[in-house]
Order: C-alpha cells, then sequence, then structure tokens
C-alpha cells in the first residue's frame, strides 16, 4: 500500500477497522490464555478432570453463540450494522470485566469460591462461564468487522490487501501471546481478563470512527439494503411514511421497526441460504473444520493435565497460539499476498487442507507404530501441540482470508447475516457438536483418557478436504467477482 492510497477516506476507514479488528484479537489471545489456565486449574477450575469436562464446556458455547447471533440479528434488522457492532462489543467488554472482577474475588478471598452453587463450588461455575463465553465471542465481533471491509473493497482490492488486514490480526495476536508469560506474573490471570476488556474499549473506539467516516463520505455499507426498504416502501402506499424516515440516516433508518420472531427469524436465514448456495457449502466447510479444531484442542487439553502450574500452562497455550500467529505473520506478509495475485482463490481451497491432513497422518504412526517418541507426556504433549498448530496456523494465514473473499461479491445480506450465521452458529456449531461426540466417547470410556482420537482427526480431515473441494466449484473467478461487484454498485447508484 502506498501513502497517497492511504490519504483517501475509504483507505483510513479501512486502516481504523483492520486497526480494531487487530486489538480484538490482541484481546482475545490475553482472555484466551487466562482462562484456558482457569480452566485447567486445580484451585479455581476442573485440575485433573479438566479433559472430560472441556468437551461438554465447548458444546455449551453452542447454544450460548445462537443466543448471541439472534441478538446481533435483531440489533443489525432494527439499530444498522453501525450500532449492531457497537452494541455487541459493549456486551462483551461487560462480560470480560466481570470475569476479572469475580476472579480476582474468589483469589483473594477462598471462602468466596468454595460456596457451592448446583454442588459445584462457584468458582468451578464462574471459570466454566468464562471459558464458554470466551468461546462464543471472537466470530461474532471479528464477523462483523470483515463485513464491513468486505463492503467497502473491490475484489481486486480485497485480493491485494486482505492477506496485510489478517497479518496485522496475527501481528497483534503474536505480541499478545507472547506476553501471556510475562503479564500473568505482573497482573495474574484475573488481570489478563481486564486487560482484554480495555483492549476490546479501543476497538470499539476505531470501529465506531470507521463506520462514521463511511457514512460521512459516501460509502456506507448499508446503502445497498437501504435502498432495498426504499423500493420497497415505495411500492406499498401504507408503508410510504416508513420509508421517508428510513431514508434520513443508516442506523435511524431502521430504529422503530417491530421486532422479528424466532421462527421468521429462522425461515428468513433458510431462505437466504437457498438462494445462495455458496453460503451452505461454506457453512459445511467451516462445520468440518472446525470439528477437526476441537478434535486437536481436546488432545491438547488432556495434554497439559501433565504441566502442573497454572503459570506454565497459560504459557503453553498462549506461546502455542504466538507461535502460531507469528508464522501465519510470516505467510501473510510475503507468501499470501503472491499467492492471491497469481492464483484463483477456488484452486488455493483445493491446496489448503493438504498439510493438516498430512500431519494427522503422522499422529496416527505412534498408533501403527509404537515408538520411544511418544513414551513420556511431554512428548505427547508436544506431538499433539505441533498437530494443533499445523491447523490454526493454516486457519490464520490462509482460510480466514479466503473465506472472506468468498464474501466479497456477495449481497448485503450475504455479506452481513449469512456471514455471522456461519461465523457464530457454524463455528460454534461445528466445535459443540464434536465436543457432544467427544464426551459421549469419554463417557464410554469410562474417563479414561483420548485414546481413538487420532484415527478420528484423520477422517474428520478427509472430510474438510472434501468439503473445501466441493465449496471451491461454486466460487467465481477474479474477473467474474469483479464483474458482480460493479453490477452491485450500479444498482445502488
Amino acid at each position: 500500500m502506498n501513502l497517497p492510497l492511504l490519504e483517501s477516506p475509504k483507505a483510513k476507514s479501512g486502516v481504523a477497522m483492520a486497526s480494531a479488528m487487530a486489538l480484538h484479537f490482541a484481546g482475545y489471545e490475553l482472555a484466551r490464555g487466562s482462562n484456558m489456565a482457569l480452566f485447567t486449574s486445580a484451585s479455581l477450575g476442573f485440575g485433573s478432570s479438566s479433559g472430560s469436562y472441556y468437551p461438554l464446556a465447548m458444546a455449551c458455547a453452542s447454544p450460548l453463540s445462537m443466543v448471541l447471533l439472534l441478538a446481533y440479528t435483531r440489533q443489525l434488522d432494527r439499530k444498522g450494522p453501525r450500532r449492531a457492532l457497537r452494541s455487541t462489543t459493549l456486551l462483551c467488554i461487560s462480560a470480560l470485566t466481570i470475569s476479572g472482577i469475580a476472579m480476582a474475588t474468589m483469589q483473594r478471598n477462598e471462602l468466596w469460591g468454595n460456596i457451592k452453587v448446583l454442588s459445584l463450588p462457584i468458582s468451578q461455575v464462574v471459570v466454566w462461564a468464562s471459558f464458554v463465553f470466551q468461546n462464543s465471542y471472537a466470530h461474532l465481533l471479528y464477523a462483523q468487522q470483515w463485513s464491513f471491509l468486505g463492503s467497502i473493497f473491490t475484489p481486486t482490492e480485497a485480493g491485494k490487501y486482505y492477506s496485510y488486514v489478517a497479518g496485522l490480526s496475527s501481528v497483534s495476536s503474536m505480541i499478545a501471546g507472547t506476553s501471556v508469560s510475562k503479564l500473568v506474573e505482573w497482573i495474574g490471570l484475573e488481570g489478563l481478563l481486564g486487560l482484554a476488556a480495555a483492549s476490546l474499549t479501543l476497538t470499539l473506539l476505531l470501529a465506531d470512527w470507521a463506520y462514521s467516516t463511511a457514512e460521512k463520505h459516501g460509502f456506507d455499507p448499508s446503502r445497498e439494503i437501504q435502498k432495498k426498504k426504499m423500493n420497497k416502501a415505495d411500492s406499498t402506499l401504507q408503508h410510504s411514511k416508513q420509508s421517508q424516515s428510513q431514508s434520513r440516516s443508516t442506523d435511524a433508518s431502521t430504529e422503530e421497526k417491530p421486532n422479528k420472531t424466532l421462527l421468521h427469524q429462522i425461515r428468513e436465514g433458510v431462505s437466504l441460504f437457498r438462494r445462495v448456495p455458496t453460503l451452505g457449502a461454506l457453512f459445511f466447510e467451516t462445520l468440518c473444520f472446525q470439528s477437526l479444531s476441537t478434535i486437536l484442542s481436546t488432545c491438547f487439553v488432556m495434554e497439559l493435565e501433565s504441566v502442573p502450574n497454572d503459570n506454565e500452562r497459560a504459557s503453553w497455550t498462549g506461546n502455542l497460539y504466538a507461535t502460531s500467529n507469528g508464522l501465519s505473520t510470516i505467510f501473510q506478509f510475503f507468501l499470501l499476498p503472491v499467492l492471491t495475485q497469481r492464483m484463483e482463490p477456488k484452486h488455493l481451497w483445493r491446496l489448503m487442507p493438504l498439510l493438516p491432513l498430512i500431519c494427522g497422518v503422522v499422529r496416527m504412526l505412534p498408533s501403527l507404530f509404537p515408538s520411544a517418541l511418544v513414551s513420556s507426556p511431554s512428548s505427547a504433549l508436544y506431538l499433539v501441540a505441533i498437530s494443533l498448530l499445523t491447523a490454526k496456523t493454516m486457519d490464520y494465514s490462509l482460510r480466514n482470508v479466503l473465506a472472506e473473499l468468498v464474501y466479497v461479491p456477495l449481497d448485503f445480506e450475504s455479506r452481513y447475516v449469512g456471514k455471522e450465521i456461519i461465523a457464530v452458529f457454524a463455528n460454534r456449531f461445528g466445535k459443540s457438536g464434536m465436543a457432544l461426540v467427544l464426551s459421549g466417547l469419554n463417557f464410554i470410556r469410562g474417563g479414561s483418557g483420548g485414546g481413538g482420537l487420532s484415527g478420528l482427526a484423520l477422517a474428520v480431515s478427509l472430510g474438510w478436504w472434501g468439503s473445501a473441494l466441493s465449496l471451491s466449484s461454486l466460487i467465481p473467478s477474479k474477473q467474474e467477482a469483479e464483474r458482480l461487484v460493479a453490477e452491485r454498485d450500479r444498482k445502488e447508484d
């Protein structure tokens, strides 16, 4: 990006939203490191039983994600995208702040933590709630941030700059992840949650400024949907007054619209996915990948039990994701810009799952050919960590960018509603569905470890590759995507 481009209002708005996203992910890394350490803590969390409780906690994230998704769609429908993002960010700031205060209180007064709630110490209930929320809110926010960027950039611009946007988030996540081990010594695990809330506060301010700039200079992302609403209102005499009020401002245009019922929202979502087959294919691909991610994360948590110290476990988690973000940063800044310029996105989709698939085969080798390689808990932990590292690196560096490129030529409903359904519900349902399967397997085995998960991971890796191949067949070429966006912009004008 050259400096003249950064002087335009659109570029400034894009940089502000990209910075907001980077701060969001930095805060998320701090919250993740804290919650993972608290969840596996022997004093406040579930200790040696965390491997059994982890899949169940992940399963609970799906219903909460659905509630957050429904709240978001109502906010989007009534208030517009700017206020929807503002409201959901404020909700996340409040939840992180409350969690941090609760943790600090229980750590300083053990009597509070030992109070029983539903036969469990209240400390475990609070840790559980904080962990479930942390695994629910990330996609809710960053999908909205990407939706804004996808609405103001053309496919060509997105191909040029998306890797740098993702790279900026990887850098911030890497810095936050590597800082966990140091920060936890100074401010404790509860302090990490407070710092995550502070980071989200800056995210809120930058994102709101980006929307303000877009509205001021005439590239507001909601122009498309507002034009449709006004045309529909103009065609019906009884809605003429509503049409006049809608033309005044972006957010005020939907402010007095009555709430839609849950059934109505579900029907609209189903209709949208039937109308845009690409969304359905991306939904299924997301389910497959998140199922694989859940299996690998569960294996990692089980092996992490071999590390006795809470702070060391937080450092392990922070370093793992920092390494993943560091590798992703290198890929995003130096390799991905070249690949997206020289290759069609559909070809990258077909190649992307191959490396995690190879890692799945390698993880099966110790089961087929027992050796001293995994004879110690530390060796097993490193082997699982490498597999999880590979999957996360491909997700952060390539998959997220390719998914965002898919949305750029789609309409407003697909970019804001369809994307949020996939980002929140499909992501969480993939994790929660697989978590329920793992919980069932754990129950059948009587809680005796994670035997057989390597084979399951390999099978799901194959399923992910198949879903990526199916999705790639629906993705338009760069030239066709550019044409679709040009047609959409002409309709808005």
